[in-house]
């Protein structure tokens, strides 16, 4: 499989339908990792696609939908053209794709914290695969440091009674990334991201800002000179265990 190939499998590619049984799939996912140009494209495409599946999963029908549906079916058995549902449903899902494309053009310089959460919960969503696969955190930070990335991150103590799994470096507007994957006990992995403070605009607060990405839990703060985003998969007292 080349880039182009894995491109084109790529662009239906949704983490959150468990398409990662497909092994068509599994080996475009696996092209990515080694293919820092793929890898760039397709997290820019996962935290579009988040964003476009949040602002949907966002819209509510009207209560009464169904019943004025139904009564303008009852005015005539023989509908013209602009009558019929299916062509009024195609006209709204091309106006809401429209809207979201133009709310998604307008929008500024995609160089704000709330940016940087959505792609790496993409990152956290696909399960992205490891540079390094260790059990040593010294041998991880020596990795990431000779690679340019923050490595005097600090691990909080909930997260630090978990089996390190390894980790990698990643990019957001061209700043380095450290990201730390922990084992949670259950095949389910939480991922630890670590970024310069000054590499974003609005770096978020001391104190954790709890919220939610899709399936995913997630906790930002800042600490020192870096800014952590912590992503895992959502369950009760999520900060009180890991934090």
């Amino acid at each position: 499989m080349n880039r182009e190939e894995a491109r084109k499998v790529l662009q239906v590619y949704r983490p959150w339908a468990n398409d990662q049984q497909d092994p068509e799939v599994q080996a475009a996912l696996e092209l990515a990792r080694r293919d820092p140009e793929l890898r760039d494209w397709l997290d820019r495409e996962l935290a579009f696609q988040t964003a476009v599946r949040s602002r949907l999963r966002a819209v509510e029908p009207p209560p009464d939908l169904k019943q004025r549906v139904l009564a303008r079916g009852k005015v005539s058995s023989l509908p013209v053209w602009w009558q019929r549902p299916g062509v009024w449903a195609a006209a709204a899902a091309v106006a809401l794709l429209l809207a979201v494309a133009a709310i998604w053009n307008r929008a500024p310089a995609p160089d704000r914290f709330t940016n940087y959460q959505e792609r790496m919960a993409g990152t956290a969503l696909r399960q992205y695969g490891m540079d390094l696969e260790t059990s040593d955190m010294n041998q991880l930070r020596a990795f990431v440091q000779a690679r340019g990335g923050p490595a005097d991150y600090a691990v909080p103590p909930g997260l630090a009674r978990l089996q390190l799994t390894g980790g990698g470096l990643l990019r957001w507007r061209n700043n380095p990334v450290t990201m730390v994957c922990f084992d949670r006990g259950d095949r389910q992995m939480l991922f630890l991201f670590v970024m310069k403070r000054a590499a974003v605009k609005d770096p978020p607060p001391e104190t954790p800002l709890v919220g939610r990405k899709v399936d995913l839990t997630t906790v930002s703060w800042s600490q020192g000179g870096n800014t952590y985003f912590l992503a895992g998969p959502a369950e009760p007292d999520f900060v009180k265990k890991y934090l």
